[in-house]
């Protein structure tokens, strides 16, 4: 068994396909095939099976997919180190992301990245909140985008967002400052795919309740089309709002008190003092601390009508933020936005 074997098994895993596989790894597909047959032949079992649908791994397969990513990740945050040591920066940066942070915060964020380790290679992911989690756990990635607290993985908290309900224009409650979560008990939500809906059922499991739930969706054009042709309420972080909302008779008001979830970063334990991953928490930190102090007050703009201020003093579409403070609503591409 060697490193080739081990790095040709994991981008197998990566791409789905030998195909994908060798190009990611800028070889032949023979190349690829011949790694694994000889890492099948040295463990003497099966790791996957190939048929016309792609790549499926055996469970013994799935079982030493990990520790095969332990070891080429382990062999990347060598190269760190020593590159470090000779002041020179490269590598790879694994990325988890949800869709709304990652048309929102992580664009600047990225581009603050690249300016100063230019070298290093980014892989982006997204997924669910869930989803990253596992990869992190699993040496898929090596920092994530996460729902806090998650007390089996290392994070930083980064910045807090704030919830908003989202009504039908003739709702009873649409006029409204503010409303309580339980006020949305008795209705019907259509209800974002990720991490809202955890979020959301301990609420309303506190005053005794458990939402109903009509239909899931995960982008944020399919949520506000569902509330605004009468299917149901639904509940979206202010970082997937859109700046310009595609529904504009749509309301959105503030929960008073407010609901909010706490977003940080999961940085997988054997990557946390690589340069790479010590630069990214950096600046993600200061760019949340930066969007707070830049916060705007809302205008009226369509689809905030009714809307008020949140009890917490930030104007609707804008999210309380980091620790410190509120933090600025960014323009997101309403095409691309989710509510994860």
């Amino acid at each position: 068994m060697n490193l080739a074997q081990c790095a040709a098994f994991v981008a197998i895993a990566d791409t789905g396909s030998f195909t994908h596989a060798a190009k990611a790894l800028s070889v032949s597909q023979s190349a690829v095939s011949h790694a694994i047959s000889g890492l099948e032949k040295d463990l003497g079992v099966a790791l996957m099976k190939r048929s016309r649908s792609g790549v499926e791994f055996t469970d013994v397969g799935q079982r030493i997919l990990t520790h095969a990513r332990a070891i080429v990740l382990g062999r990347e945050l060598i190269r760190q180190e020593a590159d470090a040591a000779r002041d020179r920066r490269s590598g790879t940066l694994r990325i988890g992301t949800s869709q709304s942070f990652a048309t929102s915060l992580l664009p600047r964020l990225l581009t603050e990245f690249r300016g100063a380790l230019p070298d290093i290679r980014i892989v982006l992911r997204e997924g669910t909140d869930q989803e990253i989690a596992e990869w992190l756990g699993g040496y898929t990635i090596d920092v994530g985008i996460v729902n806090l607290p998650k007390e089996h993985l290392d994070t930083v908290p980064l910045l807090r967002d704030e919830m908003y309900a989202v009504l039908p224009p003739d709702h009873a409650l649409a006029g409204r400052g503010g409303i309580a979560v339980e006020e949305l008990a008795d209705e019907t939500f259509v209800m974002p795919v990720g991490g809202v809906e955890p979020m959301l059922r301990t609420a309303l499991e506190l005053v005794g309740r458990e939402p109903r739930i009509g239909f899931h969706a995960q982008g944020i054009n399919a949520l506000l089309s569902m509330v605004a042709e009468g299917h149901g309420v639904t509940v979206v972080p202010a970082l997937a709002l859109p700046s310009v909302p595609p529904h504009p008779q749509l309301r959105i008001v503030p929960f008073a008190p407010a609901l909010s979830r706490r977003l940080g970063i999961g940085i997988r334990r054997a990557a946390r003092r690589a340069p790479a991953v010590e630069t990214f928490v950096s600046m993600a930190r200061a760019l949340a601390r930066d969007s707070a102090s830049q916060m705007p007050r809302a205008q009226g703009e369509p689809g905030l009508r009714g809307a008020g201020r949140s009890p917490s003093g930030s104007a609707p579409g804008t999210a309380p933020g980091s620790a410190s403070g509120p933090v600025r609503r960014i323009s997101a591409s309403p095409a691309m936005a989710s509510a994860s």
